[in-house]
């Protein structure tokens, strides 16, 4: 085997010093040490350069990160499956257990000062702004009150941001106007890997932005049709359902050619655990007693693949309770924030600066 030493494998790869260590430390560099330094396998490192040379690919192209996983669609946090800790943990138990490893009981901790400040510029509102609108307000104002910096503890910022008095979940139910037992689902939502939104929280981590910027980034990837508010597409499409008939409703979407929304996940093969446990627990009613038929309405037109997804568990929630078509989206982002804090946390004991995506010059 040739090998290299440190200085010669990062002129070969084009890269600093510093970004050669980051590739060893996310696995794609395996060097050997020895008593005058670091010896780098030259084959090894040419692979990569060529990786780097056929794909347009950023300094960063995997993440490794020990905190969610996800294997034959199962759901677990830290090696613990999610759908049991749904059924036994509260939200700020799994929340402590994404940012340090270990479920603690207990509200989360406040400063009052900060809490009250932020309550008085949410109150202050129009009734009109709806709460995932309020949410990102909060966060926005909680930075500006109490700058931080990266790696500050987490709880008081998240407990002023929520409105928290005693539990996350009873500010869930004061803020949507109605309890709606979302305990089973904040647990369910509180990570899910590298979705698009993580991935923005972790990029602005790797500029050491403290948490509320961090949230405030995540947020602004989070809005939209294709991410946290895709369970108010299904909110209305369960309202179709309801109004006209699951074979009705189904029927429509084939003519118009739209998948029907809250059905399938790309990570999943067969089954949505988080589906599965939210669509299990709908208390009875026209809700609970229409979703069945139109998951075998979907099945039928879609094939296999066309599952219930966890926006169809939220926005069935949200219409058996009575709450509006954005209240799933609202609960989807509380419910994330501790995933987002997480992974927040674990990128700022990363190398800085590390995502860095090369753009292609053309048309």
């Amino acid at each position: 085997m040739d090998e290299i030493p440190t200085a010669e494998a990062a002129h070969r790869l084009g890269v600093k010093t510093a970004t050669l260590y980051a590739y060893v430390s996310r696995g794609l560099l395996t060097p050997r040490r020895t008593a005058a330094g670091s010896l780098f396998d030259a084959g090894q490192v040419a692979a990569l350069a060529r990786r780097g040379r056929d794909r347009p690919s950023g300094a960063v192209e995997t993440v490794r990160s020990g905190l969610t996983s996800l294997d034959g669609d199962r759901l677990r946090y830290r090696g613990r499956d999610a759908v049991e800790l749904s059924r036994t943990a509260s939200f700020e138990e799994v929340a402590r257990l994404l940012w340090t490893g270990t479920a603690v009981a207990g509200a989360l901790a406040r400063d009052e000062e900060l809490t009250a400040g932020v309550a008085a510029v949410v109150g202050g509102l129009p009734p009109r702004v709806r709460p995932p609108a309020r949410l990102r307000v909060a966060v926005a104002v909680a930075g500006a009150l109490r700058p931080a910096s990266a790696g500050a503890d987490p709880e008081p910022l998240l407990a002023a941001v929520l409105g928290v008095t005693t539990t996350v979940a009873d500010a869930v139910d004061a803020t949507l106007g109605s309890p709606g037992g979302w305990g089973p689902a904040l647990v369910l939502l509180a990570d899910h890997g590298l979705a698009v939104s993580t991935v923005a929280a972790r990029v602005a981590a790797s500029a050491r932005a403290p948490l509320s910027s961090v949230l405030s980034a995540a947020l602004g990837a989070a809005d939209g049709p294709l991410h946290a508010s895709a369970s108010t597409a299904a909110h209305r499409f369960l309202e179709q359902a309801l109004a006209d008939g699951p074979a009705r409703a189904v029927a429509e979407r084939r003519r118009s050619q739209e998948r029907p929304p809250g059905f399938g996940h790309v990570l999943y093969a067969a089954r949505d655990p988080r589906a599965e446990e939210l669509l299990g627990a709908l208390p009875p009613g026209p809700v609970a007693d229409v979703v069945p038929p139109l998951v075998e309405q979907v099945v039928r037109a879609h094939g296999a693949a066309a599952f219930p997804n966890v926006d169809l568990g939220l926005a069935a929630h949200a219409l058996a309770h009575g709450l509006a078509a954005d209240a799933g989206e609202f609960v989807f982002e509380v419910a994330r924030t501790a995933g987002w804090v997480a992974h927040a946390l674990e990128e700022y004991r990363a190398p800085g600066l590390r995502f860095r995506v090369r753009g292609l010059h053309g048309q």
